[in-house]
């Protein structure tokens, strides 16, 4: 068989099909064995990397001649925005953990970018900072190396042999295991083979590290305190934390541990948080936390000063239905909350039982459009199942609200176990017309949380009461639900509201005057709503009218769909002006919606990424408790803005306190000149000194790191930790070539997790050792190399 490219990977997809099937781990292994022996010595390569690309995290750009020949290479082809491609970090993070570099395993990342301003190179290089990507990327702008290799979607992993040779594909999420087995044989199989090379890879430039009280901060919430005084919550998400500060700036908490993530729950200094996005208070008191990373809903008690989760539990769920409580639960990377709180009306405690069917949607009805002839891409919704609920009984309600007899129940054969069987319980509220004569005592106020699910694409609730939703579903306290969205990733608008599609929605806000929930749906590019009466969901501005194109975006003011936005992650309800406010993240602008018009317009921020009266994809926004200013959190300049909206004029909140936050971690940098005989060896003895009062945080891994000028200096171990000992011996071998004498540079890097009067921060710095190597110079040089805190 001649093997070309694509026969390769279709050889692979016959693979995967029989791997499905098969259970037993020595079979599985034999399989992948198999086709590795089938493949190994076709003459089938993907070439080089284009010459003139940018790279990250190298100082070089690589090849698969100079630097990459006798690695095994993963090709990670992601997109910064992309929820899925986040996802699957945890998993390299955990190969890269599992194999070296020098036990052959090299990743590398290929940014392909969707959005356009995802393809400028600092925007890039920021994003690598903010998701902790340490591993060599390539800026693939204009898609190139995409088109050459058939990629077809975000993420994809393109696994090649130690001569470039296709020899995995992995399309979508994945399992962990799923990429681990095929990894560790093909290092069994290449590794007995002799192909696989140690050499190490030209070590990374040094990068600036953020000197301040916030790191890429995601969202913000204000409320009023019962002194009257306003407080502001911000993600850290960067720091992996939540500040709680005065309207002033004045810090009064730090929650969780900066630039430590974890999943605690406890008071505030034991606390851990991880990537925290969506904030919303519910009283002046308490907090809702969208815990991303954690994939979890948190909540704080500022009275108590501690931390309860009450939704999710550390695992990315593949649940896209719901209907548990607490931990039994799993949530998939909720990125903002709302919190809500409405009237409805109050029923009886025990109503008698009656059958209600909800009618069908119109034949062809999409919610969106009608279906044409030719439009075959969704069918029409099925009926909704048929419901028992019971209505109140009519003794107990007043005259005007006597309900009519209920309709005759169809001519079904039910056994009377399919009827107890398909009773509610005794529904507590139902949605209300603002048009209908009630009195005040005939309702009762819900609170609910609504979720931005970006990891699934829906929304979903949390319900703090037993609930009725929407006339006919039952929901008990605690439960957390999907209420609206397939999970399929589209713009699909819908009158029924599971039947609707979102694209990652990432921000939210509710107008309680026309009980509306606005989406700002990043990956559509557009604003949304649910009608929480109905359950309609409708489009507001942005997108495109055909529900799979994602690609509709840009920069334009206009009106309903003609209005163009980019990516938008927060949305924002201002009541005085009847207006939503976007924070329209990849054009780097505040934009302004009014409802009654459905116009879109630029209100701040000139497109370009800029400081102060210009923003830098910022990701969050909420108004003031009085409605005079908009709180915005300009993620990537690292602060919280702050908009008159009388004057339109922006300023800075400065934040301070007499126990200020500890900053993001500062790269300390020390140079010491060496010398050595060629052929000589280095001994450097590390250590940590740690001053009175100051311990290390127990648990936290503390890493040391080391860096060589090239393949030709050789040492045992490039990286460990101090968990066992804070004291190292590290010994290194010059190389035997004569060199010009130019100083070579070896860098000892340390990432230090520190405790001081209950307060933790993390501590990074870096040993820089400018070794030249002579004839006359000694063979053996021993230096002191301790990290001081």
């Amino acid at each position: 068989m001649d093997y070309n490219f694509g026969t390769v990977l279709n050889a692979f997809a016959t693979l995967k099909e029989s791997l499905s099937v098969s259970d037993c781990s020595n079979e599985r292994q034999g399989k992948i064995k198999c086709f590795l022996e089938q493949i190994a010595l076709q003459p089938v390569s993907v070439g080089d990397f284009k010459v003139g690309l940018e790279w990250f995290n190298c100082r070089e750009p690589l090849s698969f001649t100079r630097h990459l020949k006798g690695k095994i290479v993963v090709l990670d082809f992601f997109t910064y925005c992309c929820i899925n491609c986040l996802h699957i970090l945890p998993h390299l993070r955990q190969l890269e953990r599992r194999f070296s570099v020098e036990d052959g395993v090299v990743i590398i990342g290929v940014h392909s970018a969707k959005f356009d301003n995802e393809k400028d190179s600092g925007n890039i290089s920021a994003a690598l900072k903010r998701y902790d990507i340490s591993h060599p990327v390539v800026n693939d702008c204009d898609g190139l190396l995409w088109s050459k290799l058939g990629i077809s979607c975000w993420p994809t992993l393109l696994v090649l042999g130690p001569n470039g040779q296709p020899l995995f594909q992995l399309v979508g999420e994945f399992e962990e295991n799923e990429l681990f087995e095929l990894i560790t044989v093909a290092v069994d199989y290449f590794g007995l083979r002799g192909d696989l090379s140690p050499h190490h890879l030209p070590p990374a430039t040094a990068t600036s590290i953020i000197k301040g009280p916030l790191l890429f901060p995601g969202k913000v919430a204000s409320v009023v305190q019962d002194n009257g005084s306003e407080i502001i919550a911000i993600a850290n998400s960067g720091l992996h934390t939540v500040i709680i500060a005065s309207a002033e700036g004045i810090v009064k908490y730090v929650i969780g541990c900066p630039g430590e993530p974890g999943f605690v729950d406890g008071n505030f200094k034991v606390t851990r948080f991880n990537s925290p996005q969506g904030l919303a208070f519910s009283s002046c008191d308490l907090l809702y936390v969208a815990d991303t990373d954690n994939h979890a809903i948190r909540k704080v008690d500022l009275k108590r000063q501690c931390v309860l989760t009450i939704a999710g539990n550390g695992l990315q769920a593949s649940d896209s239905v719901g209907g548990s409580s607490g931990a039994a639960q799993s949530l998939s990377s909720p990125w903002d909350i709302c919190f809500i709180q409405r009237k409805v009306l109050a029923t009886p405690k025990h109503p008698q039982p009656f059958l209600c069917i909800c009618p069908p949607a119109p034949p062809g009805y999409k919610g969106q459009e009608k279906l044409t002839d030719t439009d075959t891409s969704q069918p029409p919704p099925p009926p909704p199942t048929p419901v028992f609920s019971p209505p109140p009984p009519p003794p107990l309600l007043p005259a005007s609200l006597v309900l009519p007899p209920p309709p005759p129940l169809p001519l079904l054969p039910l056994s009377s176990s399919t009827l107890n069987s398909a009773f509610q319980p005794p529904p507590l509220p139902v949605t209300f017309s603002a048009s209908e004569n009630r009195t005040e005592d005939q309702f009762v106020n819900q609170e609910i949380l609504a979720i931005a699910m970006a990891g699934s694409h829906q929304i979903w609730m949390y319900f703090f009461q037993d609930a009725l939703w929407w006339g006919k579903e039952f929901f008990s306290a605690g439960t957390c639900t999907n209420v609206a969205g397939s999970g399929n990733e589209a713009n699909r608008n819908n009158a029924y509201p599971r039947s609707a599609s979102f694209a990652q929605p990432s921000g939210l806000s509710y107008c309680s005057n026309s009980d509306e929930l606005f989406i700002a749906d990043s990956e559509s590019s557009s604003v949304r709503s649910i009608n929480l009466k109905t359950g309609k969901v409708s489009a507001v501005v942005g997108g495109s009218k055909t529900p799979d194109d994602l690609f509709s975006f840009g920069d334009v003011d206009g009106v309903g769909y003609d209005a163009k936005l980019q990516h938008p992650l927060g949305v924002t309800w201002h009541e005085k002006s009847e207006s939503l406010f976007v924070a329209d993240s990849y054009n780097h602008k505040i934009k302004k919606i009014k409802l009654g018009a459905m116009t879109c317009c630029s209100y701040l921020g000139n497109g370009h990424t800029g400081d102060l009266a210009l923003f830098n994809e910022p990701g969050g926004l909420c108004v003031s408790a009085d409605g005079s200013k908009l709180y915005v959190a300009d993620t990537n300049n690292h602060c919280v803005k702050v908009i008159s909206l009388h004057t339109s004029s922006v300023a800075e909140l400065k934040l301070q306190s007499d126990e200020q936050p500890p900053e993001s971690p500062l790269l300390s940098s020390v140079v010491i000149p060496l010398r050595v005989k060629f052929s000589g060896r280095i001994i450097l003895y590390t250590g940590i000194i740690l001053p009175e009062g100051i311990k290390l945080t127990e648990g936290a891994p503390q890493r040391w790191k080391l860096q060589l000028p090239d393949k030709n200096w050789k040492t045992e171990f490039l990286s460990g930790t101090f968990d066992q000992s804070i004291s190292q011996t590290l010994c290194i071998s010059a190389p035997t070539l004569p060199y010009s004498g130019e100083p070579n540079d070896i860098s000892l890097s340390s990432k230090l997790f520190l405790c001081a009067d209950g307060a933790c921060k993390a501590v990074s710095s870096s040993l820089t050792f400018s070794v030249v190597c002579s004839s006359d110079a000694s063979e053996e040089v021993k230096c002191e190399a301790m990290f001081t805190v």
